[in-house]
């Protein structure tokens, strides 16, 4: 999928990435639109989302070789770009929330790895719905992968997200059933 979209270049950025981290012993997980294909919704996605211990930690040290493919973006101190394809890299705070109003934390990664390491479905769901939330109109898509992760992985009504967003699958789940 990701050839005929034009978009293996996240995937190889996401890879460059964690080999870059896993040369410092820096824990990661993929989140966000690579979680999303990961985990069975074949949909487009333009950056990397990577959740790390230590956001500065992991912005120096992904970027320590000079001659490498990642530089940081100097307005934003929790984002990199790979030079060779444009791809951004987002750096999400393990054990905190994104922004104020959020309630679920992002989880702990625990491997420091050249391989790829996802969050879990139960992880991403949560994730996606708690920034849905929070911001209806904008994250829409974050809804839109929800439901469609419903449909086409067939989950579960009693899918073990976290009890802040528990209502809204449960709402979400007993749609889809009811449009049946």
């Amino acid at each position: 999928m990701r050839e005929a979209t034009g978009t293996s270049a996240v995937a190889e950025t996401a890879r460059t990435v964690a080999a870059a981290l896993a040369r410092s012993d820096i824990a990661h997980l993929i989140a966000g639109g690579l979680a999303v294909q990961e985990h069975g919704y074949p949909r487009v996605t333009i950056d990397v989302d990577i959740i790390v211990p230590d956001v500065l930690e992991a912005a120096e040290f992904g970027t320590a070789d000079l001659s490498g493919h990642l530089a940081r973006e100097p307005e934003f101190q929790d984002r990199l770009r790979d030079k060779r394809s444009g791809v951004m890299i987002d750096l999400l705070p393990a054990g905190r929330v994104l922004k104020a109003g959020c309630k679920v934390p992002f989880p702990a990664p625990t491997t420091a790895s050249d391989q790829l390491q996802f969050v879990s479905l139960e992880e991403l769901i949560s994730l996606k719905l708690d920034s849905w939330a929070n911001s209806p109109l904008r994250r829409l898509r974050d809804k839109t992968d929800v439901v469609e992760l419903i449909l086409r992985r067939k989950l579960p009504r009693g899918l073990a997200v976290l009890a802040a967003v528990r209502d809204m699958y449960l709402e979400t789940w007993n749609a889809l059933q009811a449009e049946k």
